[in-house]
């Protein structure tokens, strides 16, 4: 008897991995894609499973087991695809060995990503690849499989594009057996697919190595549409009425709802690969009037369905993300109900009009009770303010800092941007100092190249390092700083202070909760001339509360209410969650405290005692 489980869509796509055959699995955490990869770690401790440095890296160590015939997994978010883009665009040319199987899951509405993308641009409209893009977790483990057979019957890299409502949805998902090919590692050298060099290629005709390769990639797309044809991913339901509509990935989802809600019975094709399925998208066309195509994010398909009719001088108008529904942000069943009525084809019952939404009270970022970085934070916002320094941030908890109540960093874009544009401001003459923020799984994911370049053009820049060694934002994977891999083995831990000393900075390393100690060094770092860098050392509290290794002495503080003036410093430039303001007065939840003293150090009134 098969078992059956109750799980998140992550674990899905890991076990439709394992049950595909997978040896070699590599990435870089990113929600909502983190999980998949630690299930597979956890599920199967003999399969080889990395966290690279970035999402670049992966899917070179993924392709290069690729080229021994075995199946490999990369896994990333889309903000990850975009570093990964380079290798990317250039084994789309020259294709794969074993399967090869590339997770690129998007994030609808931006829930934990700064921006949010349709990588089905990226890596099919731009870059050639087939995509598989699931409506749900079930779907997904069964897309999974499918792409690693599909990988190696087309010799390319296969797409899996879950979204954020796919990966973290459940659903009872029946566990199968291996259906993987057994084979041996093996290798055979093939320099006219797997060396890219622009040099002419006798197998061609003498034409030019790449632009050969690129005309096979693009005479692969008819390969792509017949095995879209017969895919068990996309099919037709029947319905009635001169209305269709077509579901891509989750967005069929969304349409079945709505429809269960009111009880519609309308044509639906269903979409769950790209390139589409021609003939099925024609014969789905036929004798409608007008079709509402809902996808993320967005309007990919929609456009393909507007050059279909074109081309074929169907009188069908297309609706979708370009002008009918929302152009941004995530779709979800209302959408697709608010959308059936402003069509007319259906008046919604009350329960599902629009209604005033209750106002809800505002909740800034922040971090734990007790978390290092705030007193880091709090010590750079005292010195940069005291010089008229400007701060450029970057991703991880620390992002934090850039909201109220401390408002520190200028800047966030992309992993590891802090550096190269603290290095451009300064580049600019700009007479006040400039400082970068990192963390440290960022600063080996990103960080490290913007370091060297800034120390050999001599750039006159500080840069703070939040060593906390781990990737907390993401639940704590480990990182080349952490000293252990993915499966808590012990690994040469690769110090930053050394590396920063190899590429010419001047370090100083602090313990972020001693905030006299490090204003000190932020003080004399910020006044030196180069790359002058400060390590924060500090275990991410949240991880290391309940151990011995706290890098403070646990003290009870209490406010003296007598002293207290209600100045507000400890909550406008310190921000813990643990304070409260009331009548003039600050209090301290004893609920919530977690002893690090720390407020008492910024108390400038020594009212927190």
């Amino acid at each position: 008897m098969q078992k059956r489980k109750f799980i998140m869509g992550d674990d899905a796509m890991a076990l439709g991995a394992i049950e595909a055959g997978v040896k070699v699995v590599t990435g870089y955490p990113g929600t909502p894609a983190t999980e998949i990869l630690e299930v597979i770690a956890k599920e199967r401790p003999d399969l080889y499973v990395e966290w690279s440095s970035n999402e670049k890296v992966a899917t070179e160590v993924a392709m290069g087991a690729s080229l021994a015939n075995m199946r490999t997994l990369a896994v990333m978010k889309h903000n990850g695809t975009n570093v990964a883009t380079d290798m990317i665009m250039h084994f789309a040319f020259t294709g794969v060995k074993g399967g090869y199987v590339l997770v690129s899951a998007d994030d609808p509405g931006a829930n934990s990503s700064q921006n949010e993308e349709d990588t089905r641009i990226l890596l099919h409209t731009y870059g050639h690849l087939p995509i598989l893009d699931p409506a749900s977790p079930e779907e997904a483990k069964e897309m999974m499989k499918n792409a690693f057979d599909l990988s190696e019957k087309t010799g390319s890299a296969y797409v899996l594009r879950p979204v954020m409502r796919v990966c973290h949805a459940r659903a009872i998902i029946e566990e199968g057996e291996s259906t993987a090919p057994d084979r041996e590692p093996s290798f055979e050298p093939d320099r006219s697919r797997f060396v890219m060099s622009a040099v002419n290629e006798p197998k061609a005709g003498g034409k030019m190595r790449p632009m050969w390769r690129h005309e096979l990639l693009n005479a692969k797309q008819e390969e792509y549409k017949e095995i879209s044809e017969k895919s068990p991913f996309n099919w037709i339901e029947e319905g009635k009425g001169r209305t269709g509509f077509i579901g891509c990935g989750i967005g069929f989802a969304y349409i079945k709802e709505a429809f269960s809600h009111l009880d519609l019975n309308l044509p639906i094709l269903k979409i769950g690969t790209l390139p589409l399925p021609p003939q099925k998208v024609r014969q789905f066309l036929k004798g409608l009037e007008r079709v509402v195509v809902v996808e993320e994010i967005e309007p990919v398909v929609e456009r393909m369905i507007k050059e279909i009719c074109f081309e074929d001088g169907l009188k069908v108008e297309v609706l979708g993300r370009e002008k009918f529904l929302p152009a941004e942000g995530e779709l979800n069943t209302q959408i697709v109900l608010d959308a059936i009525s402003k069509l007319g084809i259906k008046e919604l019952p009350e329960e599902f009009k629009p209604f005033d939404k209750p106002k809800m009270p505002i909740r800034t970022r922040t971090q734990c009770v007790g978390c290092s970085h705030r007193s880091l934070l709090n010590a750079m916002k005292e010195v940069t303010r005291k010089y008229k320094g400007i701060v450029t941030g970057d991703i991880g908890c620390h992002d934090a800092g850039s909201f109220p109540p401390i408002e520190l960093q200028s800047t966030i874009y992309c992993m590891g941007a802090s550096i190269p544009m603290a290095a451009g401001l300064a580049s600019t003459g700009l007479d006040r100092p400039v400082v970068a923020m990192i963390g440290d799984s960022t600063f080996f994911h990103m960080g490290l190249p913007g370091l060297v370049s800034a120390s050999y053009n001599g750039a006159n820049i500080t840069v703070v390092i939040g060593e906390n060694g781990t990737t907390a934002m993401t639940g704590f994977q480990p990182h080349a700083g952490s000293g252990v891999d993915v499966r808590e083995n012990e690994v040469p831990k690769i110090s930053i202070e050394a590396v920063a000393k190899a590429v010419g900075a001047t370090v100083r390393t602090v313990n972020p909760y001693n905030i006299a100690e490090t204003k000190k060094a932020l003080e004399e770092a910020i006044k030196e001339k180069g790359v002058s860098v400060v390590v924060a050392k500090a275990p991410c509290f949240l991880r290391n509360s309940k151990s011995d290794q706290l890098f403070f002495t646990p003290r009870a503080v209490e406010v003296d209410v007598d002293r207290c003036n209600g100045c507000k410093i400890c909550i406008n430039d310190f921000g813990c969650p643990s304070l409260r303001y009331m009548d003039g007065k600050v209090s301290i939840d004893k609920a919530t405290c977690v002893m690090c003293g720390m407020c008492a150090d910024v108390c400038k009134r020594g009212a927190i005692v």
